[in-house]
């Protein structure tokens, strides 16, 4: 099979392009990219793509103006547009605390999507191969990680595209040989400063010398982990929908019987899996801190995990993982009159008369009108909040009520609090207030309904 056809194999079998798309290549001028660039080029025609060569000059090495002029003239060659964007990746490292290659990389992606974001239809290609493969995996093995990271790169994330990821380096370079196609060389890779150089320079050959198969040998186990993954997948998901009984943007709520009955591997996955629909990543949480998380199993109703921002909570009838300091779009005080609807906390909260109590729901209460001044207070609970709970003739403090009525700590402060003055009507969804009943002698009765919104 030529090149072209396996690239054209690898675009089909993944998906990787359509019709009328925008192609952003990332261009450094190296081998990688220039391979990929001439490859793009050749099936532009059959795909009416439009391409465009996005090169960033990182400032980082007195050969950066030559790149850039290679990438400029290879634009010009093939008849494609360039974008090039200067900026220093050893000042934006040094500004964010992080090493210059993490800084060179979030600049350079940054850029790709500004581009991005200006068309329909765009995908960022990028030219990671074969090589790149094997060594981020044992990059990935020598840091710690599991299955995700033992999988390596994949074809497609999102809107980026890596259709060059079954070529190993060789064959990418005898192609550009063969071809009299120019590249740039970065010095900075065949020094040892960076982890991943040490790997490529110095682990990977020794490790060639034992199976020169090895970067093969690497990719296909990559593969073979993410056909597994999927499937794992398929019976996690499953799974995490059964015992998990409420999620938000902020926590995933699991069922308590449901989670402590299930084994502890789907324990951990269930876990991640809550951790990154919250947070988007999962990159520094660690096995010990998932063991941490687990743990809580043991310890008493109430008591929290804590992992930077996120917390892990034993409640009475669940596990919520939640995610602190998380900003609230609400203010903490609403008012609300006769015949109006407010939105609290995430709930639609709604006034209005009725001639007769007539559903019987958690989520609404009836009042007697006439003993009720508007308008309402809405708020969630302050310290040394009393009110007198339906049935009892003495008032009660609300954290007792809470700890009776086994209400867990980590919904407590999102219940709305429903005043008339000063006095409390409601705890909404829990109990309506004895004072404010509805009995023989109410000639007005007030609805109010809570609902999420």
């Amino acid at each position: 099979m030529t090149v072209t056809n396996r690239f054209l194999s690898n675009i089909n079998k993944y998906n990787l392009i359509d019709k009328n798309d925008t192609i952003i290549i990332g261009s450094s001028g190296g081998p990688d990219s220039q391979f990929l660039i001439y490859l793009l080029n050749e099936i532009k025609n059959e795909y009416n793509l439009t391409i465009i060569l996005a090169h960033l000059n990182h400032l980082h090495r007195k050969e950066a103006s030559f790149d850039e002029k290679l990438v400029i003239d290879t634009g010009e060659k093939l008849g494609l547009k360039v974008e090039v964007r200067k900026a220093s990746m050893d000042e934006f490292a040094k500004v964010n605390k992080i090493s210059p290659e993490d800084a060179g990389r979030r600049l350079r992606y940054e850029f790709f999507n500004d581009i991005a974001s200006s068309y329909r239809n765009s995908k960022i290609a990028v030219a990671h191969n074969m090589d790149d493969q094997a060594e981020t995996m044992l990059f990935r093995m020598a840091r710690g990680t599991g299955l995700d990271g033992l999988a390596g790169m994949d074809y497609k994330n999102k809107n980026i595209i890596r259709p060059i990821l079954s070529f190993k380096k060789s064959e990418i370079l005898e192609y550009l040989k063969q071809n009299n196609i120019s590249y740039a060389i970065d010095a900075t890779n065949l020094e040892n400063d960076y982890s991943r150089n040490y790997i490529r320079n110095e682990i990977f050959p020794k490790i060639s010398e034992i199976n020169p198969n090895a970067i093969n040998n690497f990719f296909n186990l990559s593969d073979i982990i993410k056909n597994d993954l999927a499937i794992i997948d398929e019976v996690i998901d499953k799974k995490y929908k059964e015992i998990v009984i409420n999620e938000k943007d902020y926590f995933v709520k699991f069922d308590k019987e449901e989670f402590e009955d299930i084994s502890y591997p789907i324990k951990t996955r269930l876990i991640r899996i809550a951790i990154f629909k919250l947070t988007g990543d999962t990159k520094n949480i660690s096995k010990e801190n998932i063991e941490d998380f687990i743990n809580i199993e043991n310890l008493q109703t109430g008591k929290k995990i804590i992992k930077d921002k996120l917390v892990f909570q034993k409640n009475y009838n669940s596990y919520e993982l939640m995610v602190l300091n998380r900003e609230q779009n609400d203010s903490v005080i609403k008012k609300i009159n006769l015949d109006e609807e407010i939105v609290f906390n995430g709930r639609k909260i709604k006034t209005s008369i009725v001639f007769e109590k007539k559903e019987k729901l958690k989520n609404i209460g009836y009042f007697d009108l006439d003993k009720i001044s508007f308008p309402l207070t809405v708020r969630t609970r302050e310290n040394g909040d009393k009110f007198r709970p339906l049935g009892m003739n003495h008032k009660k403090k609300l954290k007792d009520f809470f700890i009776d009525e086994k209400i867990d700590k980590s919904i407590r402060d999102q219940i709305p609090i429903i005043l008339s003055n000063d006095d409390i009507i409601w705890i909404a969804g829990y109990r309506i207030s004895e004072q404010f009943k509805v009995d023989s002698g109410t000639k007005n009765i007030l609805k109010i309904e809570v609902e999420d919104d």
